[in-house]
């Protein structure tokens, strides 16, 4: 038996370095006049530099290896898997999962074509949605071979849209472009083969996990006039025969018109009847978005503000999904007054382009400042520096917003990380200084506990429940929160006394606060995990965190030994072993891991 062969090209990838946000696995087999296109589009997703590209050649009798070969000399993150055909069409699949480096993994035939943003749309929305294992967008058909997704002739769509994303999958629907986690093998296994296997592959996701529909338009998929899917090479996407077109009303009527050049965002169908291609129409090459903003330019940064916002508002009705016009026409309607349309269109630009870092900073800004909104704000903040730690306008805005809050001691921590990563920044040392000074000029704490900062009241409480007065506790904290709705600490401290009195449904509700209010402490959302998973109220929530957790400290003893207690009470021995074996790997000495495992193998030999 021949052993598949894997070329990684170029300099072989360190630990130290860090990893992709996702990896594709494009498969083919003698379909070369499709690679090179396939994968060379996939260079031009808007998150490439983040991403892993694994071509699967089954056993191909044509040159896709070559191919390949050629694009790894210009692309250092494209790796070669070439197994046998007899293998299985799978087989490959699963072999490029397991050595996958991705956070994410999505699937895709050579002959798709994908929108530039899809994958930076898909991860976002696993992103925001850590309870979900799994995304997909909708899908744009066409029968013609070597169109792009920008610039395709219309054999109508796959849409999603208005129906119950879960009851479709668990009855076999198999959406086109689905991206889901990689620890979702870790539960549910590999991708078995034959007809139907991805489709159970999703079932038994949809079954243990939550899911996500993104309603854009992500990809294209070749279709033949009749409905078949136009390649069987490599059974990746179901027979379209049998999945009917799901078309809007709005697309039903514009399918009769004459057709308006295609966009990215907002692809149209072009005939009645689904897959009729006939009487085929090809699109005029439209101008880009990009193309169109930048003509803009002269009168968006001319004098005339009124007249830069009808031309952007003219180049939104023509591009709807363009981000960056939303943000720039948001700052023209806040100078020129109108903070309601400025706050509506940096929403939107965060909406298009989630992960991007001006357009989050911009919305925060203006709902501390005008909206008052401290609460978002923060949390748009610290997800900000979750993404970059040393973002120093990010930590210099959160000290401002602690400091007006009334929070000195978060504020000057806040000032101190950002002066050590940039002493000479003299905006932050005067803010530190003004802070210091501010404390020091500070009136002597009147007697209403009021008044007394939180930090030290929750001190006080500490003593209260060393000292066994938990009854005490529970009341302090509940002042505590009185002032001070949004202290986090106090939330999950009353959490736990709640917990502790019988009061479950009081200690959920802190329990979510608190790890809603800082999303970055474990702490919280470790405690979070484990009531969901002991009450039993939602087990693939605590899944979800406890992974999410384990992606971020891969060495975390309590998360791996949760997961391994986890897997054996769901009967799931090997994923129990493989955790445990884990905390022994870092633990040798580990006790509680080494008597788990020695009782899942007395329960295997019985």
């Amino acid at each position: 038996m021949s052993l598949p062969e894997v070329n990684r090209g170029g300099a072989a990838v360190t630990e130290a370095e860090e990893r992709p946000l996702v990896t594709a696995i494009v498969v083919a087999r003698n379909q070369e006049s499709q690679v090179r296109e396939c994968v060379a589009g996939l260079m031009e997703q808007t998150i490439a530099q983040s991403m892993e590209v694994i071509v699967v050649d089954q056993g191909s009798d044509q040159s896709e290896t070559a191919i390949v070969t050629d694009l790894q000399r210009r692309f250092g993150n494209i790796v070669s898997l070439r197994i046998p055909y007899r293998a299985g069409a799978y087989a490959g699949v699963n072999l490029a999962v397991k050595i996958a480096s991705g956070r994410f993994i999505t699937l895709l035939n050579v002959a798709d074509r994908m929108r530039s943003e899809a994958y930076e749309l898909l991860s976002a929305t696993l992103g925001q949605h850590p309870e979900a294992m799994l995304a997909f967008g909708n899908t744009c058909l066409t029968a013609i071979p070597h169109q792009s997704f920008a610039q395709h002739v219309s054999a109508g769509s796959r849409s999603w849209q208005g129906k119950d994303p879960v009851a479709l999958l668990r009855a076999g629907e198999v959406p086109n472009h689905a991206m889901w986690r990689r620890e979702l093998h870790y539960t549910i296994g590999c991708i078995g083969e034959g007809d139907g296997a991805m489709g159970a592959f999703l079932q038994k996701c949809a079954e243990r996990f939550s899911v996500v529909h993104l309603p854009e338009f992500t990809g294209l998929t070749m279709v033949a006039q009749g409905g078949e899917a136009a390649t069987k090479a490599a059974p990746l996407t179901p027979p379209m025969a049998s999945q009917p077109v799901s078309m809007s009303p709005q697309m039903a009527s514009q399918a009769t018109s004459t057709p308006a050049p295609q966009q990215a965002s907002a692809p149209q169908p072009m005939a009645n009847q689904p897959f009729a291609v006939s009487q085929p129409m090809v699109a005029p090459v439209a101008e880009s978005a990009d193309e169109a903003f930048a003509r803009l330019q002269p009168v968006v940064n001319g004098e005339d503000r009124e007249q830069a916002k009808r031309a952007l508002q003219a180049h939104i009705a023509t591009y709807p999904g363009h981000a960056t016009a939303h943000n720039d026409l948001a700052a023209l309607h806040y100078l020129t007054g109108n903070k309601e349309a400025a706050l509506l269109h940096y929403r939107r630009a965060v909406e298009l382009s989630p992960r991007d870092t001006t357009f989050r900073k911009n919305l925060a800004d203006m709902l501390f400042v005008e909206e008052g909104q401290t609460d978002e704000a923060i949390g748009i903040y610290l997800e900000l520096l979750k993404d970059d730690p040393r973002d120093v306008e990010t930590l210099l805005n959160l000290g401002i917003i602690s400091q007006v809050v009334g929070q000195p001691n978060e504020a000057e921590t806040f000032y101190q990380r950002a002066l050590e990563i940039e002493p000479w920044n003299q905006t932050v040392r005067e803010r530190l200084t003004e802070l210091r000074a501010e404390q020091e000029n500070a009136p002597e704490a009147a007697d209403d506990d009021d008044d007394e900062p939180a930090e030290d009241r929750y001190e006080n409480v500490q003593h209260m429940v060393a000292e066994g007065k938990l009854d005490e506790a529970t009341r302090e904290l509940e002042k505590i929160l009185v002032v001070y709705p949004n202290f986090a600490p106090a939330h999950n401290d009353l959490a736990v006394l709640c917990y502790e009195r019988g009061d479950k449904e009081e200690a959920l509700a802190h329990y979510e606060r608190a790890a809603a209010l800082v999303p970055a402490n474990a702490t919280f959302q470790k405690n979070l995990a484990d009531f969901y998973f002991v009450e039993g109220r939602n087990v693939d929530g605590a899944i979800a965190i406890y992974l999410d957790q384990l992606q971020k400290e891969p060495k975390n003893v309590d998360t791996l030994m949760s997961l391994g207690k986890i897997c054996t009470l769901l009967d799931r021995p090997q994923e129990a072993e493989t955790f445990y074996g884990k905390v022994t790997q870092l633990e040798p000495w580990n006790q509680a891991a080494r008597e788990c495992l020695s009782n899942l193998k007395r329960c295997a030999n019985a």
